[in-house]
């Protein structure tokens, strides 16, 4: 499997006649928490992808990724400054219990969870679909498939996995106002129309939703209500198993899933969570597990 990684960026190095206009755009982002989590999602995506050449990496965080520095890298802090990342964030939630890294660090004001916002400011305007993936995850099917089969002559701007609705973290007094939501999604796996987010603007519709939610407190959490309770239902509906939460899942599921997605506290990285050993099969400190199927 590592074998085979390196050559894959190798030989995507040295083709320089690559058409951008083919490239299939990833998009990760963390801070210095998960890192081993971004790389081992990388690194399996690298090893399903049918054309793995064609796959485009972008990572934005503290420092470039160390085990993969081929991927492109956005510096997180410099992003989060020059687009005014910090308006986006949600200063009147803090997790808690488990969900709270450390004592005086609120998850939902880190500038990671709130840079998808501005992608379209930090990709090139050749990224015209992304692909947003976070970094607890793994990915077991080809997204080179995927991208290239969804947002296609499609009126929607965002593509996810459907979730009974309506969002969650809602709060009661604004409850009735998305009562009608039946389907929504989780905002860990999904797809972007860059074109139609840039001509639309949605960054600004995002910033605007997040600051309104300061002065009127209408959700809890950080970085997913301002897209769930923005596009509601019109978003086009991904495969079910491109999103399999562990712990919330069947054993028929996990084994059908094309990427499984560690959404809890618990994370593979910290030794933590369900199915540890298929994240094993990626991770850059573990050179002698290999996932078998």
């Amino acid at each position: 499997l590592r074998r085979r990684l390196r050559s894959m960026y190798y030989a995507f190095d040295a083709d320089e006649e690559e058409d951008r206009d083919d490239l299939i755009h990833i998009v990760y982002a963390s801070d210095f928490h998960s890192i081993a989590g971004v790389e081992a999602s990388i690194r399996s995506v690298q090893a399903h992808a049918s054309a793995p050449h064609r796959v485009q990496f972008y990572f934005i965080g503290d420092d470039p990724l160390p085990t993969l520095p081929e991927v492109q890298y956005i510096n997180l802090t410099e992003a989060a400054i020059k687009y005014n990342v910090e308006e986006f964030t949600n200063p009147n939630y803090e997790r808690k219990g488990k969900h709270k890294r450390e004592e005086g660090v609120k998850i939902n004001t880190n500038a990671a969870n709130y840079v998808r916002f501005v992608m379209d400011k930090l990709l090139p305007d050749d990224a015209k679909k992304v692909f947003w993936i976070d970094s607890d995850t793994i990915v077991r099917c080809d997204v080179v498939q995927l991208v290239e089969n969804s947002l296609v002559n499609s009126e929607y701007v965002i593509a996810a996995v459907p979730v009974p609705g309506p969002p969650l973290g809602i709060f009661p007094d604004h409850r009735p106002d998305y009562a009608d939501i039946k389907w929504t999604f989780n905002a860990g796996v999904y797809m972007v129309d860059l074109e139609k987010w840039r001509a639309q603007d949605l960054t600004e519709t995002m910033r605007a939703f997040a600051q309104k939610n300061r002065e009127e407190v209408i959700y809890k959490f950080g970085s997913q209500p301002p897209l769930t309770l923005t596009f509601k239902e019109d978003f086009e509906h991904l495969p079910k198993n491109w999103n399999v939460k562990l712990g919330k899942s069947t054993e028929e599921e996990v084994e059908d899933a094309c990427l499984l997605h560690w959404a809890g506290a618990d994370k593979p990285w910290n030794n933590a969570g369900e199915h540890i050993e298929i994240w094993n099969a990626y991770d850059a400190i573990d050179e002698s597990f290999e996932e078998t199927n």
